[in-house]
C-alpha cells in the first residue's frame, strides 16, 4: 500500500526504515486487520507491552489533537480538553485523519505524526506510559509493534512535536 502525502511517496512498512534509521529497536506482529477495540478481542498480541488506543480529535476552533491512552480506558473527553486547553471535543472524520496525519481509520498511530508538517496536532500521552513499552500500529492495522516510550517520545521530537502526559480517565 503506497502513501502519498506531500510529495513524499513511502510504503506503509517503510516506516520500519525511519524507525531503524533513529536507531528504535521494536519488536513486531502481524495480525488481522483491527479497526477498533472490538476487532481485536480475539487477537492475541504477544508483545511485551501497554496497549494502546489513539484518538483523534479536534474542538471547535479546529485545534487538533492526537491522544494516546491505554486501550481498556474510557478516555474523558472534558479532562482531556481541559490539559490541552481546548474547548469542548469531538472524534475527527477520516477525511481530518488523511488530511493531517495521512492515516486511515482503524490505523491512527503516533507514528503518523511524521506526516504533520504543519504542526497543527498536539500530542498527549498517557501518563502510565512513562517508563515502560507501549504497543501501537506502525501506520498500518494489521500489525502491532513494541517500542519504549522514551524512543516514541523521541520519534515524536525528531519530527518537530511537542507533546505532554496526563491522567484523563
Amino acid at each position: 500500500m503506497g502513501i502519498r502525502f506531500n510529495n513524499i511517496s513511502m510504503e506503509a512498512d517503510d516506516i520500519f526504515q525511519v524507525l531503524s534509521d533513529l536507531n528504535i529497536a521494536y519488536e513486531k506482529q502481524e495480525h488481522k486487520a483491527i479497526f477498533c477495540e472490538k476487532d481485536g478481542l480475539d487477537v492475541v498480541i504477544t508483545l511485551s507491552g501497554i496497549g494502546v488506543k489513539n484518538l483523534f480529535l479536534k474542538d471547535k476552533d479546529n485545534n487538533y489533537a492526537l491522544v494516546s491512552m491505554y486501550k481498556h480506558q474510557r478516555a474523558d473527553l472534558k479532562k482531556i480538553a481541559d490539559i490541552l486547553g481546548f474547548g469542548r471535543l469531538s472524534f475527527c472524520n477520516a477525511e481530518e485523519l488523511k488530511t493531517f496525519l495521512n492515516i486511515t481509520p482503524g490505523s491512527v498511530t503516533p507514528l503518523c505524526l511524521m506526516f504533520d508538517t504543519e504542526k497543527k496536532v498536539k500530542v498527549l500521552f498517557d501518563k502510565a506510559f512513562e517508563g515502560q513499552n507501549v504497543v501501537i500500529h506502525p501506520l498500518r492495522n494489521t500489525a502491532s509493534i513494541s517500542i519504549s516510550f522514551s524512543d516514541l517520545t523521541r520519534f515524536v521530537e525528531h519530527f518537530n512535536h511537542s507533546w505532554m502526559t496526563g491522567v484523563f480517565y
